[in-house]
């Protein structure tokens, strides 16, 4: 994520994480792979990955947590 990652946004129960160019399917499956806590799922377009929470609370924590690994 710090070489990637640009921003991530908490938006209800979802985390809009936005990323260079290409790169978001990448973040999706990592994130899909390492079964954190946080992660529901994720659908990734090709800069922009939607990381799916459980609720809003999550969502919030982990979009916090995202964007300090992006740096």
């Amino acid at each position: 994520l710090s070489q990637f990652g640009r921003r991530a946004a908490a938006a209800q129960n979802l985390v809009v994480l936005s990323s260079e160019l290409g790169s978001a399917p990448a973040i999706a499956r990592a994130l899909d792979r390492v079964s954190h806590p946080l992660v529901v799922g994720t659908l990734a377009g090709d800069d922009t990955c939607l990381v799916i929470a459980a609720d809003a609370k999550a969502a919030r924590a982990l979009a916090d947590e995202l964007g300090r690994a992006i740096g």
